[in-house]
C-alpha cells in the first residue's frame, strides 16, 4: 500500500500539470486540422516543366486520434482581390486563380490509421499564367468530424494555419550559364552536346534528368545534391556535362535528348539544327554524346 501511495504521488502532478493534455486523447472531441508552412511563398512554376498539368499535394496534420477508415474534410476557396507581390526585388502581379481553368481541386483526405493527410491540387498550364502569379487560397472548413486549428506563428521554423496559399506561374526560362561556350571573348548560347539554347529543349533535358529517379533513385539523390533540382547549383562550370560524371549524363540525359531531337527535327524542319560526330561552335552543330562513353 505504501508503494502504491508513493507511485500515485509521483504520477498525479504529471497527469494534471499539463493544461489541455486530455483534449488530445478525448475521442468525443472533434479532431483539429492544420497546414504547416515555412512562412515563405509556395510557388509552382511551369517555366522549367515540359508537362502541362502538375499534381500538387499540400500536407495536412491532425491534432487528435487516427481512425480505422479514410476521412475527408471540406475546404473552401478564399476570394481575394488582384494585387502585387515582391519576389526577389521584382514586383509581380497577383491574380486570383480560376477553378477549372488554372486548377482543379481534389479531396482533402486523411487515410485510415494516420494523423497526416493531403490536399490534392491539379495545376493546369495556360497562357494566362505567363508573367503573373495565379493565387490559390484555400481554407479548412468546420464540419461534424473536424475543426480548423487556430493560427499559430509562435515558431520561427513552421507556421500552423488552417489556410493554405499556393502561387502558380509560367514563363520562359533563361539560358543557364553552364550552357554557354566562350570563344574570342564572345558568349555563345551553345553546348557541345546539346546545341543552341531553347526553352523547350531545356525543359526536355530537365524531364530526362528527373526521370533518373525512377530508374536509379540512389544515383538521382546524389545528382540532386551535386547539381540541384533544376541543374542550378551554384558554380557549375560551362559544358560541365562533358567534364563531370560524363557517362551518367550521356546515358540518362544527353543520348536520349540527342535521339529525341533527331526525330523531332524531321517533323519540324523550320527549327532544325545539325548533328555531327564532333560539335561545331560556329554553326551550333551538336556533337555525338556517345563519344562520352568512350
Amino acid at each position: 500500500m505504501k508503494r502504491l501511495t508513493i507511485l500515485l504521488a509521483v504520477l498525479l502532478p504529471l497527469l494534471t500539470g499539463c493544461k489541455g493534455t486530455w483534449l488530445m486523447y478525448d475521442t468525443t472531441q472533434r479532431d483539429r486540422l492544420y497546414f504547416t508552412v515555412d512562412g515563405g511563398f509556395n510557388v509552382v512554376s511551369f517555366a522549367l516543366r515540359s508537362e502541362d498539368e502538375v499534381q500538387y499535394k499540400a500536407s495536412v496534420t491532425i491534432l487528435g486520434t487516427p481512425k480505422d477508415h479514410d476521412r475527408t474534410c471540406p475546404v473552401e476557396i478564399v476570394s481575394g482581390e488582384d494585387a502585387t507581390v515582391d519576389d526577389g526585388g521584382q514586383t509581380i502581379r497577383v491574380e486570383t486563380a480560376r477553378q477549372g481553368v488554372d486548377y482543379t481541386l481534389g479531396d482533402l483526405v486523411i487515410p485510415a490509421g494516420s494523423v497526416n493527410g493531403t490536399l490534392t491540387i491539379n495545376l493546369l498550364r495556360n497562357s494566362g499564367m505567363v508573367g503573373v502569379y495565379k493565387k490559390i487560397d484555400l481554407r479548412i472548413v468546420e464540419d461534424d468530424k473536424f475543426l480548423p486549428m487556430d493560427p499559430d506563428s509562435s515558431s520561427m521554423k513552421a507556421i500552423i494555419t488552417p489556410e493554405f496559399v499556393l502561387y502558380v506561374t509560367d514563363g520562359e526560362p533563361s539560358c543557364p550559364e553552364w550552357w554557354k561556350t566562350e570563344a574570342g571573348s564572345v558568349d555563345y548560347q551553345w553546348g557541345a552536346y546539346y546545341g543552341r539554347f531553347a526553352p523547350a529543349k531545356f525543359r526536355k533535358m530537365l524531364e530526362l534528368y528527373h526521370a533518373i529517379e525512377g530508374k536509379n533513385a540512389p544515383l538521382y539523390e546524389e545528382l540532386l545534391a551535386k547539381y540541384g533540382y533544376n541543374i542550378d547549383a551554384p558554380g557549375l562550370e560551362r559544358n560541365f556535362m562533358s567534364k563531370q560524371d560524363q557517362s551518367v549524363w550521356a546515358t540518362y540525359v544527353l543520348i536520349p535528348l540527342h535521339d529525341y531531337y533527331v526525330e523531332y527535327y524531321k517533323t519540324h524542319p523550320e527549327e532544325a539544327e545539325t548533328f555531327a560526330e564532333i560539335g561545331d561552335l560556329t554553326s551550333g552543330t551538336w556533337g555525338n554524346p556517345l563519344r562520352l562513353l568512350r
